[in-house]
């Protein structure tokens, strides 16, 4: 399960975002905090990968702030704002989508479907529900005819899907080393002739026709 963190001062539409969003994803998990300062006292603890913020937060201005909201960039926001942004240059700090306020339930899924496939994280249609993995997160993919096995630190997401549909994760620091076997690089602790050795304990075997690229590669 991902979550997201909304922060708006005004807490009638931190309720109203919670009750559509939740409608839309119904396993996300959802954190709001409506002035700063708790969310500042908080901060340290809290486990979110997205974020939707206000433009203007109270007294704070949330592009100004952007540092401590994205976690030093590592995690995507979208910012939101009634004013007009001719007013503020909302392009002094990195975000993924602006939402106008009044929100239109149109623009709030685009929001959302931009900040849920930034560039770090893969989204996953598991048989039953979504979910946003982080990249880092993953260990490998794994094909077991038409399923594919996605083998995260603190869970297994299986797919119905064919492994070609995930080549596009070797561009991200991934590495093919058979035609059942993905990997993240990251999580490889060491090679030996046919095999790789993986942070996770586990061992994966290297096909004959993919030892060059591994070779090229690690």
């Amino acid at each position: 399960m991902f979550t997201l963190l909304i922060l708006d001062d005004d807490k009638n539409i931190l309720d109203s975002l919670s009750k559509e969003i939740s409608s839309l994803y119904p396993n996300i998990n959802i954190i709001t905090f409506s002035d700063f300062e708790t969310f500042s006292e908080n901060y340290s603890v809290l486990d979110y990968q997205f974020v939707l913020s206000d433009v203007f937060f109270g007294d704070v201005n949330g592009i100004k702030a952007h540092k401590i909201i994205s976690k030093n960039g590592k995690t995507p926001v979208a910012y939101m704002s009634g004013n007009d942004p001719t007013t503020f240059d909302v392009y002094d700090a990195p975000h993924v989508y602006f939402l106008p306020k009044p929100i239109q339930i149109e623009k709030l899924n685009n929001a959302l479907n931009k900040l849920f496939n930034a560039e770090n994280f893969l989204r996953v249609k598991s048989f039953s529900s979504e979910h946003i993995v982080n990249f880092d997160d993953i260990y490998y993919l794994g094909s077991d005819r038409r399923i594919v096995h996605i083998v995260c630190k603190d869970n297994i997401y299986n797919v119905y899907a064919k492994l070609d549909s995930y080549v596009s994760l070797l561009d991200r620091g991934f590495i093919r080393i058979s035609k059942s076997y993905i990997v993240n690089k990251k999580h490889i602790k060491g090679k030996e002739k046919d095999q790789v050795f993986l942070n996770n304990g586990e061992t994966l075997p290297i096909s004959r026709s993919y030892q060059k690229e591994v070779d090229d590669n690690l």
